[in-house]
């Protein structure tokens, strides 16, 4: 079964659509998102219905204050693209996604976009603790190593939290401080990594790969996830401008933080994202400052 037969067998109706909207928007019943009142009359003239809070009367929506906020896109659009970006292989480009869902190239790729900010929002603000282990990549290598050819590698880190049952928590996340993705990492790009997305004080244990290379000659895992990444990447889009990069690499890190999970699913975790999420952190970039995006 393909994954939008799936979704379909799931969600059959736009009305089982609009319940696991309510489901994780409201999980305890109706709240006002004024006067926090538990009660509401429902207008259900719209596609949406509306909700008027008896206390007060605001009127809301299941999609207010979300990434779908004022989108014409219906919600069972909206909903498969999170299904297929969250419980898919290898995710989806926007050519694609605009022919399964019927919408402009335009929209599907704003779709997307929005998505992957809420999920490099989200990743941001929780920072590695406990057992970390981490390693320089090299982003975009080169076959041929070329003085103009190696300009345009970049440096990344990969790394991980490794829980007791031994899951892990990953992040692949380019460097922005100067360094050579084919030298030493330096102390001053390793800070730099460890401020953004580390609790220093938090770690039990830390270990840092500072080459791109092992003297084994093994890919150790953390290798092998990233050039995993690195080649879905331009398998899937073919070619993304180094601005727009991260956000692809954290949807990656998404799904691979969400496979095999045990509680809840990864479309109802991407879905409670965007419900809560505000609608300015899933604002995309204008299209024409970002090149060759999927």
């Amino acid at each position: 079964m393909d994954i939008v037969a799936r979704f379909n067998e799931l969600y059959a109706s736009d009305e089982d659509c609009r319940e696991i909207v309510r489901k994780l928007k409201w999980p305890s019943g109706f709240r006002c998102p004024v006067c926090n009142h538990n009660a509401a009359y429902t207008i259900a003239t719209r596609r949406l219905p509306l909700y008027e809070c008896v206390k007060c009367g605001r009127q809301t929506s299941l999609t207010a204050g979300t990434v779908m906020d004022k989108s014409s896109t219906s919600l069972r659009k909206w909903l498969l693209a999170m299904y297929i970006v969250a419980s898919s292989e290898n995710g989806i480009n926007a050519v694609r996604l605009s022919e399964l869902i019927a919408v402009t190239y335009k929209t599907a790729w704003s779709m997307l976009n929005k998505l992957r900010r809420v999920i490099s929002e989200t990743d941001r603000r929780i920072l590695l603790a406990g057992r970390v282990e981490a390693k320089l990549e090299v982003y975009m290598r080169q076959p041929v190593p070329t003085y103009e050819l190696l300009q345009r590698e970049h440096a990344a880190i990969a790394a991980r939290m490794v829980f007791p049952d031994r899951s892990s928590y990953l992040k692949i996340k380019l460097l922005h401080s100067g360094q050579n993705p084919r030298t030493l990492l330096t102390p001053k790009a390793e800070q730099a990594f460890m401020d953004k997305h580390v609790r220093s004080n938090k770690v039990t244990h830390l270990e840092i790969m500072r080459k791109h290379t092992n003297l084994s000659g093994m890919a150790s895992p953390l290798t092998r996830l990233a050039r995993t990444a690195f080649q879905w990447m331009n398998d899937t889009f073919h070619g993304i401008g180094l601005p727009n990069s991260q956000y692809y690499l954290d949807e990656f890190c998404f799904r691979a933080n969400h496979a095999g999970q045990s509680t809840g699913s990864p479309f109802e975790s991407l879905l409670h994202l965007c419900l809560s999420a505000s609608t300015s952190a899933g604002q995309p970039e204008p299209r024409e400052t970002l090149l060759n995006t999927g």
